[in-house]
C-alpha cells in the first residue's frame, strides 16, 4: 500500500517548484536556496526533541549503533570500529542542520565541511541558545568539492557523507576528496540517493543508476567496501547505495 508521502509526492514537488520558482534541472544555486528554507522548517520541529536526546547522553556518546544502517547488526564489525575510533580525527561532509558528528560528544577531534554550516548554526542559535556545532568542532564553511589541503591524509578515524553527494556539483570530485583526506585505515559511511526513478530536479541530480558502479569507483579510489549498508528509502523513488569502506595503502 502506498504512504500518504508517495501519493502527495507529486503535489509537493509542484508546489516545491513554484516557491522556489524551480529550473527543471539541477541547479546549485537553487538547490542552496531549498536546503536552508527547508533546514529552516526542521530545525524549528526537531531541535528541541533532538537536543534533549543528546543532552541525556554519556559523555562518551557517538551517533552510531550496531543496528544503524551501516553496521545492520553486524556485532563483531561494530567492535572493530569502536575500538579504533577514540581520540582519532573524523570528518563529516555535508551534516545538514544537526549531523552526526556534531551529535557524537564522545569524538573529540571533529572537523565538519557544509557549504551551509554557519546558517546552520546561525539558526539553531538565534531560534534556541544553543547548538550542537559547538565551538570545538573545526567547521569550512565550503562546497564538498572543495580541496581542503589542510585535510589530506589527515582523517584516521572516520569520515561520514551521509544524502550529500546527489546535492552536489561533481559527486566523483567528492569521492576523490574523501579518498585524499582519508588516511590509510581510516572507515568511511557512505550513503546517497543515486538514481532519482522519477526525475532529478534543480536539488537532486543523478549519479549513476548502478550500485556496482559505485563499488568499482570505490575500489578505485582505495576505499574498497567492508559491508555494505540497509537500504533505508522507497525502491520505488531512488536506487540508493551505502556502505562502510575503510581506505588501504
Amino acid at each position: 500500500m502506498r504512504s500518504i508521502r508517495d501519493m502527495t509526492r507529486p503535489l509537493r514537488r509542484a508546489v516545491a517548484k513554484r516557491i522556489f520558482n524551480f529550473p527543471e534541472n539541477w541547479d546549485h544555486a537553487t538547490a542552496q536556496r531549498y536546503e536552508i528554507a527547508a533546514a529552516r522548517g526542521f530545525v524549528l520541529e526537531a531541535f528541541p526533541r533532538n537536543y534533549a536526546h543528546w543532552e541525556a547522553q554519556p559523555a562518551d556518546f557517538i551517533y552510531y549503533s550496531v543496528d544503524d544502517q551501516f553496521f545492520c547488526g553486524d556485532t563483531e564489525l561494530f567492535a572493530q570500529f569502536k575500538r579504533h575510533i577514540p581520540n582519532r580525527r573524523c570528518l563529516e561532509i555535508g551534516s545538514g542542520p544537526f549531523g552526526h558528528l556534531g551529535q557524537s560528544k564522545g569524538l573529540r577531534n571533529r572537523v565538519i565541511v557544509d557549504p551551509l554550516i554557519d546558517a546552520y548554526r546561525d539558526i539553531e542559535l538565534r531560534e534556541f541558545g544553543k547548538t550542537f556545532f559547538t565551538p570545538d568542532i573545526q567547521t569550512h564553511a565550503v562546497s564538498a568539492e572543495t580541496r581542503i589541503e589542510s585535510l589530506l591524509d589527515s582523517i584516521d578515524g572516520l569520515i561520514v557523507c551521509r544524502n550529500c553527494l546527489d546535492h552536489c556539483d561533481d559527486p566523483l570530485l567528492v569521492l576523490q576528496n574523501i579518498s585524499d583526506y582519508a588516511a590509510t585505515g581510516c572507515w568511511v559511511f557512505l550513503w546517497s540517493d543515486i538514481w532519482h526513478l522519477h526525475e532529478p530536479d534543480a536539488g537532486h541530480r543523478n549519479i549513476t543508476r548502478s550500485p556496482r558502479v559505485m563499488e568499482t569507483i570505490l575500489n578505485g579510489l582505495r576505499l574498497p567496501i567492508v559491508r555494505m549498508g540497509r537500504a533505508i528509502g522507497n525502491p520505488v523513488d531512488c536506487v540508493e547505495f551505502g556502505c562502510i569502506s575503510r581506505k588501504v595503502a
